[in-house]
């Protein structure tokens, strides 16, 4: 199991303090945990015990993988390891691997909601790539000569066609004037060796230059 937080980092101001500039600290509750404790349980029929496995989270980055037993259901608890408190329990997707993306939903994000999404090689094949919408918003998007509409909450594999080379992607969003508006422009390239991914979500700041913004993503197979 991974975990993607997505979101905004909070703005960054600095201070004179005794003639010296300091960062200030963002706001509290505006950024993830920096530590969470992954409440492992034991299998099935297992005589050891429950585990607790620390993993780092950083915004917009898949942390490290976590190894998680089979159990029926598959689900997981993620505590702050600071605070010491439950932060997420989120059932687990039913493949060998999981990437779990979690999102602030509130004013902090103590307030959370997550999605489980297959993370095994065979959920991206080769020769295509997914997207991911998280925003509360469906999404419409251009992928070479074809059109898509991506509901909240779902994804979508997009298929190179036979030979290409590269794709142009376009990712809109609907505005406030019922106008559709890009968040993404961007050319796909098909890298048979690397997992492309877009994942699209809410911008949790005021002053974000667009409400629906997209993080892209591209590992090594």
């Amino acid at each position: 199991m991974r975990v993607l937080p997505l979101g905004n980092r909070a703005p960054f101001i600095q201070e004179v303090r005794g003639n010296l500039r300091q960062e200030v600290d963002p706001p509290e509750g505006s950024l993830p945990p920096r530590e969470i404790v992954v409440g492992i349980p034991a299998p099935e029929g297992a005589e050891k015990k429950p585990e607790e496995k620390r993993m780092h989270l950083r915004l917009g980055e898949v942390s490290e993988a976590v190894a998680m037993p089979k159990i029926d259901p598959p689900s997981v608890t993620l505590r702050d390891a600071e605070a010491n408190k439950v932060w997420l329990k989120q059932g687990l997707a039913t493949t060998k691997a999981t990437l779990l993306v979690v999102w602030r939903a509130g004013n902090t994000w103590a307030d959370n909601r997550s999605l489980a999404l297959d993370d095994s090689p065979e959920a991206i094949p080769r020769g295509a790539a997914r997207v991911v919408n998280v925003a509360p918003v469906e999404v419409k998007m251009i992928w070479g000569e074809q059109r898509y509409r991506l509901p909240a909450g779902k994804t979508v594999v997009l298929r190179f066609p036979d030979g290409a080379k590269s794709v142009p992607l376009q990712i809109l969003y609907t505005d406030t004037d019922n106008k559709l508006k890009p968040c993404l422009s961007t050319t796909a390239e098909a890298d048979t060796s690397s997992r492309r991914q877009w994942f699209v979500y809410k911008a949790d700041r005021t002053d974000a230059r667009t409400p629906v913004q997209v993080l892209p993503l591209n590992e090594p197979r």
